[in-house]
């Protein structure tokens, strides 16, 4: 543990391990991408690597908790703090305890004394940052110049009955998705099934490394996720938090085969989709992708869930089922001259893809305009 700093009426300090975080910041507000179950497997597993260290830095205000950073020192020839991610996180966000810093100027005074608390670091990367965390703003966006993200999130909102929700979707992507339920259950042993106990959910998480193992060789797409390192975190992830609602996995199942799932993470208000897997040949016909999703937000729905987020891709699935957009941003903080050439980089690629995009809107308008 670092010796405690002092900025104003902010003290900090940083921890070396999760386990020595107090516990009065159960209660702390925070995205699905930190809970106490995604940040143990993380620490445990990606965060343990050669050339990584834990360095969490928690902020109080009179004693009460008010910031913490659950963040990782990555030792590559520049010293850089980053986020617990590694590519598995959709965001990167502070938690914010009952004293978080409700004004820019409070954050500032925060921030002076959590970096006083940081081990020695040439920068500190933070992407994907989201503009709310939990309803409250994050207040990481008043840090620095934020730039943004070539990320976006997809949240869908729901309001009122699951019946209302249907409605609000085309009529033909309703009648395909009955369709498809009733293909389905042709099956002698077809179910869907909302996972609660570790044994059989770490089982149908085994049958998901498969199925997409096969897929991304089936397409040609590179895929990391049957790496050790990769397996062993959702493997923790799914031990963790599974029991607690942390973590939810919901599958279509005949009998002992699994034919599809989709696995998420929750703050308990929203849940995050990460992987979705499905079979295909001969239960190509049902569409078990779109028909897992379906199911599992039914099931959430029953049990009071409102919020969700059907992660960073944009693959074409996600828009019959009415999901938005949501800004990620990211901010580089130097933290020591070495820093600058490569936040200097980043900004010109940042800017690099904005006039792009901008090229390609104006292309587009132009195109229309001559038709």
């Amino acid at each position: 543990m670092a010796v405690m700093r002092a900025e104003g009426s902010f003290t900090a300090r940083c921890f070396s391990a999760l386990e020595d975080v107090p516990s009065d910041w159960q209660e702390a507000r925070r995205t699905p991408f930190q809970t106490d179950a995604f940040l143990a497997a993380w620490y445990a597993t990606l965060g343990a690597r050669p050339g990584h260290r834990a360095a969490i830095v928690e902020v109080r205000r009179g004693g009460v908790p008010s910031l913490l950073f659950p963040l990782s020192l990555e030792i590559n020839g520049m010293r850089t703090l980053r986020f617990a991610d590694a590519e598995v996180a959709d965001n990167n966000a502070p938690l914010l305890g009952a004293a978080a810093p409700e004004s820019a100027e409070a954050f500032h005074a925060a921030w002076l004394a959590a970096a006083r608390a940081m081990p020695p670091a040439d920068m500190l990367s933070v992407g994907k940052q989201p503009a709310e965390i939990a309803g409250s703003p994050n207040p990481m966006l008043w840090l620095g110049r934020p730039l943004a993200s070539q990320l976006q999130s997809h949240p869908l909102a729901m309001g009122g009955s699951f019946e209302d929700y249907s409605r609000s979707r085309t009529k033909k992507f309703r009648k395909e998705q009955e369709r498809v339920w009733r293909v389905f259950t042709r099956a002698p042993d077809a179910s869907f099934e909302l996972l609660t106990t570790p044994g059989r959910a770490l089982a149908v998480l085994a049958d998901m490394a498969r199925l997409q193992a096969a897929r991304m060789a089936e397409v040609g797409a590179p895929y990391q996720l049957d790496e050790p390192i990769y397996d062993g975190f959702y493997r923790a992830l799914v031990a963790a938090g599974i029991a607690s609602g942390e973590v939810v996995l919901g599958a279509l199942l005949n009998g002992s085969e699994t034919v599809a799932a989709l696995l998420g993470v929750s703050n308990g208000e929203s849940v995050a989709f990460v992987r979705l897997a499905h079979a295909g040949g001969e239960w190509a016909n049902c569409s078990p992708g779109r028909l897992v999703i379906e199911r599992t937000l039914m099931a959430l729905h029953e049990r009071g869930v409102r919020q969700f987020d059907f992660s960073i891709g944009d693959q074409h699935y996600k828009e019959p089922f009415g999901v938005g957009t949501g800004p990620l941003m990211d901010v580089d903080v130097p933290m020591t001259w070495r820093a600058w050439p490569t936040i200097a980089a980043n900004r010109a690629r940042a800017q690099l893809r904005q006039f792009r995009t901008l090229r390609a809107v104006y292309d587009r308008v132009w195109r229309q305009r001559a038709a």
